[in-house]
């Protein structure tokens, strides 16, 4: 689900894209990147977020999704 927010103050757009949940995956100012992964987050399950160049492991596997680590 992509959401369109423009803020009031400085008037930027900011994209919000969610999983089927509700969950923000991403939040960014390029409609290129929301549109990217919007296309992509239709039926992934509820366990996976986004990969972001610099998490741990971004570099040797290169997937778009990984499972969510659970922080103790």
């Amino acid at each position: 689900m992509l959401i369109i927010d423009r803020d009031s103050v400085t008037g930027e757009t900011y994209y919000m894209v969610c999983n089927d949940q509700g969950l923000c995956l991403i939040r960014t100012r390029s409609s290129a990147i929301a549109d990217f992964i919007e296309r992509r987050v239709q039926g992934i399950p509820p366990t996976l977020r986004l990969t972001v160049g610099g998490d741990p492991g971004t570099k040797s596997e290169r997937k778009l999704w990984q499972h969510v680590r659970r922080w103790r």
